[in-house]
């Protein structure tokens, strides 16, 4: 059995999703699609919209045959991390190929930037000191800093999926995998605000669901997707973005100073900034807002924001260099001897029963507080990561 990986967090899943899973599927000649998926929080540091059961059902029924969740240790983080722990749970489950979506399809000049990011010469690193030197936040540094080292492949490193695919290859070369690489181009942009003919921007899709423009949404998405979010809509369980804001203010607001140097990715202050718009924002929203600035990015800021919120310390991180387990969200009943493939080819447990595993396992532990913490704002009971189930269609 030939199996290819993708990793996403469809948030929710639409068109451009099933168009990736279709074509990973072809590209690879797969006999199965494995998905690992963000759970409860993004890569940017967002609350997902739909639990991670739906969104897993999402999933399966437009192209995907498993679909493995990737926790909140790894899920929110910054490229680097968020990729090596995706790919570390494809390549253990024993998958042969691993595809993304990405704005640059060119897989020579994706190697040639990853090999430079990984082992790093001095002519880039000194390049990127200058950069920031000069004022830019660090991925714009290695951005320009690429650029002058090879000219040309520093625009991949200002593009998300062309980033992320990077990323990918980076930590392909970090853990010694042999995975086949397929990229497929990225119709569409990953920010675009609004719904168009192209396919969507999950960016898009959110802000017509929070506006109730239901028409537009399900053009967006597969008619599958759209019922399962209907569902969920007309039972209240959709995440609305503010859902937490009260309590990440009093989090925030009553850590001390030593809490806010304990973040992960913190250095130059941005602790202090973070801290000082705490005192007087209104909103997750307008803290982030505010605190921004071109050395210190939003989505650098969010995730700190999430991090502070989910308990999440740059030494309980640095302890957690790749996931332990793949939770199992949910699979196809007609792929079964997917799970066969598993058991020959598997050096990663595979946990489909959250209530077997060991609770003291620090990454677990953070995960349920994190699905515990995102039910709140949907207006769930705790003990999520328990109850949800494996979904089956």
């Amino acid at each position: 059995m030939r199996v290819v990986g993708v990793i996403a967090e469809y948030n929710p899943f639409h068109l451009g999703h099933a168009h990736h899973l279709a074509e990973a599927r072809r590209l690879a000649d797969a006999d199965a699609v494995v998905v690992v998926m963000s759970s409860v929080f993004t890569q940017r540091g967002d609350a997902a919209i739909l639990s991670p059961a739906e969104r897993a059902r999402m999933a399966l029924s437009a192209g995907a045959d498993a679909v493995f969740a990737l926790p909140a240790a790894w899920a929110v983080r910054d490229a680097e991390h968020f990729a090596l722990g995706g790919v570390s749970i494809l390549s253990r489950l024993g998958c042969d190929a691993i595809s993304f979506g990405t704005e640059d399809a060119d897989l020579t000049a994706l190697h040639t930037a990853a090999r430079l990011l990984e082992t790093p010469d001095e002519a880039f690193s000194a390049a990127v000191r200058a950069q920031m030197n000069a004022g830019l936040p660090y991925p714009s540094a290695m951005s320009a800093a690429m650029d002058a080292v090879l000219p040309g492949c520093g625009a991949l490193l200002n593009k998300p999926n062309s980033t992320l695919a990077v990323c990918y290859l980076r930590a392909l070369l970090r853990l010694g995998c042999k995975m086949d690489v397929i990229p497929v181009q990225r119709l569409g942009g990953y920010h675009d605000s609004a719904l168009g003919n192209a396919l969507p921007s999950a960016t898009a899709l959110r802000g017509a669901i929070l506006r109730g423009d239901w028409a537009k949404v399900r053009a967006a998405m597969p008619e599958a997707a759209f019922c399962i979010l209907r569902e969920a809509a007309a039972n209240g369980r959709i995440h609305r973005p503010e859902a937490l804001d009260n309590g990440l203010l009093l989090r925030l607001r009553t850590m001390s100073a030593n809490d806010y140097t304990s973040l992960p990715d913190v250095s130059e202050g941005v602790e202090n900034r973070l801290a000082a718009a705490a005192e007087t924002a209104r909103s997750r929203e307008e803290l982030l807002q505010s605190s921004k600035t071109r050395r210190y990015p939003y989505a650098r800021l969010s995730r700190l924001a999430t991090h502070a919120l989910l308990g999440l310390t740059d030494d309980f991180l640095s302890a957690q260099p790749v996931p332990e387990a793949a939770m199992l969200l949910g699979f196809r009943r007609d792929k079964r001897e997917l799970f066969a493939h598993f058991r020959e080819y598997s050096t990663l447990p595979i946990l489909s029963k959250a209530a077997d595993y060991d609770r003291s396992a620090p990454w677990f532990a953070a995960e349920c507080r994190a699905y515990d913490i995102w039910a709140l704002g949907a207006g769930l009971p705790a003990g999520l990561a328990f109850t949800q189930g494996v979904t089956v269609i």
